[in-house]
């Protein structure tokens, strides 16, 4: 039979499809309220859940409201409304078929649920229970009530499913940079960013702080997703190297556009890695694009995040840098940060055979009082002096030790003794007689005129020993350095020795292997040693 046009039948349809829209516009926005309110006031899932089933139950007038879903955690839970009530139904849950049917009968409830969809991907279940079985209109309207309510939750799930997956992600980048090696630490990191967002092009570069002519520089350069140039295994020359350790300045000014041209980038996200509050120093730079042209809010957010796990990262390996460096010279630094477990294998207190040398400047306390008499002239020197010292003992492949006064102690072996007796010695002999020159040199210095006329000219008197030492990190400052009658005895020689006199015990003589260098034997009584000490001069070269 046909509905007439405004029949009563038609009336009274036309009247349950405006009740039923208006039902589905009061729960929504119910819903929308709670949701509002939950989210101001920072809710937990449990208590905003709380209030979107105990909507839904009075506009449905089911007896009971369920979901299962992840919380903030990222656990699967089970919410029941009303609060403290059991669902006695989970065997319907967990075996899947609400994923496939939406009414249930059983011991003599209705029961009607539906899946949770978050971006495509089932993210739990919701259901409503009634003591009995429903009138087909008030079940399909409880239906249609429910679609309602499961999308509202669906949008609210969603936000939390966002923050969940932000909240791994940036765990994962953090977890990446924690690796003890700093370019592996990276490399991981950038996977990570790579797999969660759409990044086309990255180009990373870092620096030691305190270091601007590109030594210390690290690069990661990224083109159409694949990691093209990485400082750790670029060779050294090639073009591409070459060329950003030449815009080095690139890193903290970040003016040169030549350096993203280069890599034929021209739209780009820019950020700067920033390394302390309140004297700020610019340690690198990130660009990053992609061919969507803008990043999203959760683009920029774990981009954000990188950013600051890396600046964090890098401000702790320029502090291990820089700690390292009071020691040993660039190369083995760079060299020691590059083992992951190199305090162990290389740091950590040992007996070695090593070669010392102590080396004090002669007269220093005449030449303080009756020369440069003024304490910025003392000081003046000691870092003019001591600078290059330093500087001659890295470069024969030796430690810094220590200065104590205007003495500078050198350790030639650690911190990888790799080099046989005879080269260990046959090193520090030669920054011995190194340092001697330079002191010689001062005298002609034209920044030093108070030296020009002193007589006698200022020299250095040196003492070298080889001998076991426990070598290491010691102290409550981790400070590196050896301890043994050896490392006294050098010491003692070097107060034997005159002014630029080298002194040689005789074991590190002999082990050099060359006498036509050496004077005759040689044997000296000193303070606090039992035995006489035995040495060789080093004859004038």
């Amino acid at each position: 039979m046909t509905t007439e046009p405004g029949s009563r039948e038609e009336v009274a349809a036309l009247r349950r499809r405006l009740e039923a829209a208006a039902a589905r516009d009061a729960l929504r926005d119910a819903s929308d309220e709670a949701l509002e309110r939950a989210t101001i006031e920072r809710q937990p899932l449990g208590r905003a859940l709380g209030h979107l089933m105990r909507l839904v139950v009075e506009h449905t007038g089911a007896s009971m409201a369920f979901v299962t879903t992840f919380d903030e955690s990222s656990a699967v839970r089970e919410f029941v409304w009303p609060v403290g009530t059991k669902w006695p139904f989970s065997d319907l849950i967990y075996d899947g078929d609400l994923g496939r049917e939406s009414v249930y009968h059983q011991d003599g409830w209705t029961i009607l649920g539906q899946p949770l969809d978050v971006a495509g991907e089932c993210y739990g279940k919701a259901a409503l229970s009634f003591e009995s079985e429903p009138a087909e209109s008030r079940l399909e309207e409880a239906r249609s009530l429910l679609g309602v309510w499961c999308e509202e939750i669906d949008n609210y799930l969603a936000a939390i499913a966002l923050a969940r997956k932000k909240h791994q992600v940036t765990g994962e980048l953090s977890e990446a940079l924690k690796d003890p090696l700093l370019d592996r630490g990276i490399r991981r990191a950038i996977e990570v960013l790579q797999d969660n967002v759409e990044l086309d092009d990255l180009l990373l570069a870092y620096r030691h702080e305190d270091e601007i002519d590109g030594r210390t520089l690290g690069y990661k350069i990224v083109q159409d997703t694949n990691l093209v140039h990485d400082s750790s295994v670029e060779p050294r020359g090639s073009d591409v190297d070459t060329f950003m350790r030449s815009h080095a300045p690139w890193v903290p000014d970040g003016k040169d556009a030549d350096v993203p041209g280069y890599f034929g980038i021209t739209k780009y996200r820019e950020d700067v890695l920033i390394s302390g509050v309140k004297d700020q120093t610019l340690v690198g730079r990130l660009i990053v694009t992609t061919r969507r042209g803008e990043f999203t809010t959760f683009d920029r957010d774990l981009i954000e995040r990188f950013v600051d796990y890396l600046r964090q990262r890098i401000v702790d390996f320029n502090r291990e840098w820089k700690y390292l460096s009071r020691c040993f010279s660039q190369p083995v630094v760079a060299r020691l940060l590059a083992e992951e477990d190199y305090v162990s294998r290389f740091l950590a207190p040992r007996e070695k055979d090593v070669a010392i040398v102590y080396c004090d400047i002669s007269g220093f306390t005449r030449l303080s009082e009756r020369v440069l008499k003024e304490p910025a002239l003392i000081g003046k020197l000691i870092d003019t002096w001591s600078e290059r010292v330093v500087d001659i003992i890295w470069q024969t492949g030796g430690v810094f030790d220590k200065m104590v006064g205007d003495c500078v102690i050198g350790l030639w072996g650690p911190p990888f003794f790799e080099w046989s007796p005879q080269e260990t010695c046959t090193r520090a002999l030669d920054a011995a007689i190194r340092i001697r020159d330079h002191s010689r040199n001062l005298g002609h210095d034209p920044a030093w005129p108070q030296l020009k006329s002193l007589e006698p000219p200022i020299g250095v008197s040196t003492g070298l020993n080889y001998a076991s030492l426990f070598v290491g990190l010691f102290g409550p400052d981790d400070a590196f350095t050896g301890f043994s009658s050896g490392m006294n005895n050098a010491a003692r020689l070097q107060g034997v020795a005159l002014r630029d006199e080298i002194l040689c015990m005789d074991g590190l003589a002999e082990t050099v292997g060359e006498p036509e260098r050496f004077g005759a034997l040689r044997e000296a009584v000193v303070k606090n040693v039992s035995h006489p000490l035995r040495f060789r001069p080093l004859l004038s070269s």
